[in-house]
C-alpha cells in the first residue's frame, strides 16, 4: 500500500485484502508482530481442539504490544541506520563531486528517495515534513544546480533530530 492512504483507502484495503502492510521498513522482531495477526486470521486453526502452535484469542494476540506507541518503535528505523544512510549519501557527493552526469544523479537520487521512505517512517508530529519537502523539491532528471545546498540542509536536519533523541 502507499505511505500516505487515507482511513478510507485503509477500509478499502481491509474490506478487499486480508489486510496490508505497512510502507515502511520492518526490522527484527517486527516483522513477526506485523505478520503474525494477519496470518492467524487468514489461516485459522481447524478447531478449538486443535489450536496448533499459537492462541487465537485476539487478546493475547495484542497483549504482546502495550500500546501504540510499543508498535510504532517496533516499525520505526533507528538513529544508526539513518545515519548510515546520511553516511552513503556524503560519500557519494565527496567521491564524484564534480561529476554532474544523469547516471551519477540517478544513483544518489535513489538514496536520497530511500531516505524520504525513511523519514517518512519517522515522520511522527511532522518534525521532518520540511526536510522532505526538501528531498521531494530535488526530484528530476537532472543533478539539480544547489543540490549540495540542499543537501546540507536535509542533512543538518537529520542530524539534529538524531541529536535530540
Amino acid at each position: 500500500r502507499s505511505a500516505n492512504n487515507s482511513p478510507q483507502d485503509l477500509a478499502l484495503y481491509n474490506s478487499r485484502a486480508h489486510g496490508y502492510m505497512p510502507k515502511v521498513p520492518l526490522r527484527g522482531i517486527s516483522v513477526r508482530e506485523s505478520v503474525s495477526p494477519l496470518w492467524k486470521k487468514r489461516f485459522p486453526p481447524k478447531s478449538k481442539g486443535n489450536r496448533g502452535d499459537w492462541d487465537t484469542d485476539s487478546e493475547t494476540c495484542m497483549s504482546r504490544i502495550a500500546s501504540i506507541e510499543n508498535l510504532r518503535d517496533l516499525t520505526l528505523i533507528s538513529p544508526m541506520e539513518l545515519l548510515a544512510e546520511l553516511e552513503q549519501i556524503d560519500t557519494l557527493c565527496v567521491r564524484h563531486r564534480d561529476n554532474t552526469s544523469k547516471d551519477r544523479w540517478c544513483v544518489l537520487w535513489d538514496k536520497l528517495h530511500q531516505l524520504k521512505g525513511d523519514l517518512k517512517s519517522v515522520n511522527v508530529d511532522d518534525k521532518f515534513s520540511s526536510t522532505i519537502y526538501l528531498i521531494e523539491a530535488l526530484r528530476g532528471e537532472n543533478h539539480p544546480a544547489n543540490f549540495m545546498s540542499m543537501w546540507l540542509r536535509i542533512r543538518s536536519d537529520v542530524v539534529s533530530f538524531i541529536s535530540q533523541r
